[in-house]
C-alpha cells in the first residue's frame, strides 16, 4: 500500500459531522445487509445444570449431541452476524482527491463476501481498495483474489 491514501468510514450522524466540518466531503451510503453474508448456530443445554453450549462448528455439535445430559434447545439457524448502529453510513472523501486515484477503504460499508467455511458460513469483507470516478468509490473487489475459502 505504499503512497494509497485512506479513506476512513463514519457511521453515524456525529461522526459525519464532524468530519464534514474539517473538510472532508461525506459520500452517503445506506447499510444494506447481504442475503450472502451469514453465520449460523446451534444451541445445546445441559439437562442437569441448564448450562448452554453455543457452537458454530458442525463438528462439535455432532460430538456433543451424542452425550443424553444434553438436548438441542435451538437447532441450527442462520443469521446476519452484524449490527449497525446506523442504517447509513459515508465513505469521508478528501477534497483534493483526483479522479481516477486509487485509495484503500479501511471500513466497507457495503457487504461483499470476504471468506466461506465449507460447514456454511460466508464472512463480509472489511476492507478493500476502490477508484475516485469523480462522484463516487468503485470498489475494486474481485472475487477470485478478495475472497478466502477454508475447510475445517
Amino acid at each position: 500500500m505504499d503512497n494509497i491514501r485512506i479513506v476512513k468510514t463514519a457511521r453515524d450522524k456525529k461522526s459525519i459531522n464532524e468530519a464534514a466540518s474539517k473538510g472532508l466531503q461525506p459520500l452517503l451510503k445506506k447499510v444494506v445487509p447481504s442475503s450472502e453474508i451469514r453465520s449460523k448456530y446451534a444451541v445445546i443445554q445441559n439437562k442437569k445444570t441448564g448450562e448452554i453450549t453455543v457452537t458454530n462448528d458442525y463438528r462439535i455439535f455432532h460430538n456433543l449431541k451424542g452425550n443424553p445430559d444434553l438436548a438441542t434447545v435451538i437447532d441450527w439457524t442462520e443469521y446476519y452476524p452484524h449490527n449497525f448502529a446506523s442504517p447509513f453510513a459515508a465513505y469521508l472523501i478528501p477534497k483534493d482527491i483526483q479522479i481516477g486515484e486509487r485509495v484503500f477503504i479501511e471500513d466497507l460499508i457495503e457487504d461483499y463476501v470476504g471468506a466461506s467455511w465449507n460447514q456454511g458460513d460466508t464472512y463480509r469483507l472489511e476492507s478493500c481498495d476502490a477508484i475516485w470516478n469523480g462522484k463516487d468509490l468503485e470498489i475494486q473487489y474481485n472475487p477470485q483474489i478478495d475472497l478466502s475459502n477454508f475447510v475445517g
